[in-house]
């Protein structure tokens, strides 16, 4: 891989120690002041619910157009911090993970650490965004108790990509002629804040707000999309893609479940017909896609109902009350001026060069739409649903655990070119049996004691007849429930006299078997011979089955029913 290579800076003073530089001066820094009294003072405000379940504003049948923007904060798989050496974590004790530089330690300067433009630079690559030879780093300055230095390192004006897009479609839960094309604004590298822990008071202490250092300064990626989104469907389902391109892409890797995902919206709404988009409300600090979902309904709601009774929207930061379904006004909106944004003297641009850009494309995994599209088609021609619920789980790993069994499964069984059904089977399996027993004996997929091998085993013996279905489950517990690591398919269908019988010479047998369990039911053996409910013959088969004790096959069972009412 070749190297990152940056200039060098010639030594000047940091534009912060300069007294005539024009962003540092005393009003800046009391409107600041002000600005960040404001949030007590309007702690106030009334909040507005969301509206009932299915009561969601559709802005196409009504005179009004919604515009929604998205603002997405993923921490990257990097192993240390943006800017300094503490190691990223989020289980480690509070403050464990701090250096000198994420505490605002007089003196200390940022220093940039290369592996964390790796991750950042799959996200942009499997985003379709331009990447841009050079960007740089700049300081966004507000006050609050989660951010030591007083300002956050961006890249508000140049950043490292940008012009990306994400195409919603059929595979993402639209509609078969419905397609949606989200432009991506730019993308771009900046520190995490610190995480604020509020403390109720008790009896012998007051209320108080603790801060844990050891997310400041964690690398993020800030994803902006362009305001092209019109409902909150579709600003879910985006979230919901964009989170699964990071996990797959090995951008990030946890998700809005476990805090490595935030999301901010912006929305307005507009009279259709005329130009231009109405004034953004911004909700922050989103953790969830149902949550997302909800804020937007909530507020494109509210902003109707202020328009139409003859208000203006006033530009504004709100925050999102999950639990009671609320939101809530924190402070009137921040123009771009206010946070003063200026260029980092301390950190000298940074130089990408094409090769590296072309090193990631070529080494950038499948990403969510290629293994769908996969999934649904031949060879494995599973449905939509399954192949959506397997891309989604355990990050990829039951997909890849899906096809280690087909492919050992199909070759055994001597298929040039494997049927739908040996797809489907192995679905079925791996996500319903399998799955549902993992999780109704809540073991974690990454804990499977089943590997695919034996797993494909369990299949064969299935497929070609020698288990019943019913059998093939009471292996399956086995396996699961398995004290011994070697176990093997064959050692429990022996042990436990599991295979079915031999039924060559013994059709008779059941035969005769088969008909004294009709003439136990009489009513329902004449129903089918009259051509009333045919679908009674599945109760016999049932019985029959249940009469030989599982160990005959399911399909020959059939075949003696069906002989039985056969003209």
């Amino acid at each position: 891989m070749p190297p990152i290579t940056t200039p060098v800076l010639r030594p000047r003073r940091p534009l912060a120690l300069q007294p005539l530089n024009r962003w540092v001066c005393p009003a800046c820094f009391n409107r600041a002041v002000r600005q960040f009294n404001a949030i007590v003072e309007t702690s106030n405000v009334p909040s507005v619910t969301h509206p009932a379940k299915g009561n969601e504003i559709e802005p196409k049948n009504g005179k009004w157009e919604v515009t929604i923007g998205l603002e997405i904060h993923a921490q990257l798989n990097a192993p240390r911090k943006l800017f300094s050496y503490a190691a990223t974590s989020f289980n480690a004790p509070p403050n464990s993970r701090v250096a000198p530089f994420d505490a605002a330690m007089p003196g200390i300067q940022p220093k940039l650490n290369i592996p964390t433009i790796m991750p950042a630079l799959r996200a942009a690559v499997a985003l379709d965004c331009r990447i841009n030879h050079r960007s740089t780093f700049d300081r966004k300055h507000y006050f609050y108790k989660d951010q030591p230095n007083g300002y956050q390192i961006t890249q508000f004006y140049h950043p490292f990509a940008s012009d990306g897009k994400l195409v919603l479609n059929e595979l993402d839960g639209l509609e078969p002629s419905e397609t949606v094309e989200i432009g991506i604004k730019q993308v771009q590298m900046e520190q995490d804040t610190a995480k604020s822990i509020f403390q109720a008071s008790t009896h012998d202490t007051p209320a108080r707000t603790l801060v844990d250092l050891n997310r400041a300064g964690s690398a993020l990626v800030e994803i902006i999309t362009t305001p092209s989104l019109k409902s909150s469907k579709h600003a879910a389902t985006c979230l919901r893609k964009i989170q699964s391109i990071l996990k797959a892409s090995n951008a990030a890797v946890d998700g809005m479940e476990k805090g490595g995902i935030r999301c901010d919206v912006n929305v307005s709404i507009q009279e259709r017909g005329l130009e231009g988009l109405g004034r953004r409300v911004e909700i922050k600090n989103l953790n969830s896609i149902k949550a997302v979902q909800e804020s937007i309904e909530a507020e494109v709601k509210r902003q109707i109902t202020v328009r139409e009774s003859g208000g203006e929207i006033e530009g504004e930061t709100r925050g999102w009350d999950a639990v009671r379904g609320e939101s809530k006004k924190l402070r009137s909106k921040e123009g771009e001026v206010d946070y003063r944004y200026m260029p980092d003297a301390e950190l000298a641009p940074l130089i990408i060069d094409e090769s590296l850009v072309n090193h990631i494309k070529s080494t950038l995994p499948q990403l969510p739409d290629q293994i769908l599209s996969e999934l649904i088609n031949e060879p494995f021609s599973l449905t939509l649903k399954d192949a959506r619920t397997m891309v989604d789980l355990d990050d990829g790993a039951r997909v890849q655990y899906y096809k280690s069994i087909y492919g050992n499964l199909s070759n055994r069984l001597n298929i040039e070119s494997s049927t739908k059904h040996i797809g489907k089977l192995v679905g079925n399996w791996t996500l319903h049996e399998l799955g549902g027993r993992l999780a109704s004996n809540s073991i974690p997929w990454s804990d499977n004691p089943i590997d695919a091998t034996q797993m494909a085993d369990l299949l064969y013996n299935l497929q070609t007849g020698r288990l019943a279905g019913g059998n093939a489950k009471q292996v399956l517990d086995l396996l699961i429930n398995s004290k011994k690591n070697d176990i093997t398919v064959e050692t429990l269908i022996i042990e436990h006299d599991l295979a079915t019988e031999s039924v060559s010479g013994e059709i008779a047998n059941l035969m005769e078997l088969a008909s004294t369990i009709l003439e136990q039911y009489p009513d329902k053996a004449e129903q089918i011979r009259s051509g009333k409910k045919l679908n009674l013959k599945n109760f016999f088969i049932g019985n029959l089955m249940k009469a030989t004790g599982g160990k005959v096959n399911a399909q020959v069972c059939k075949e003696v029913i069906g002989k039985l009412f056969s003209p």
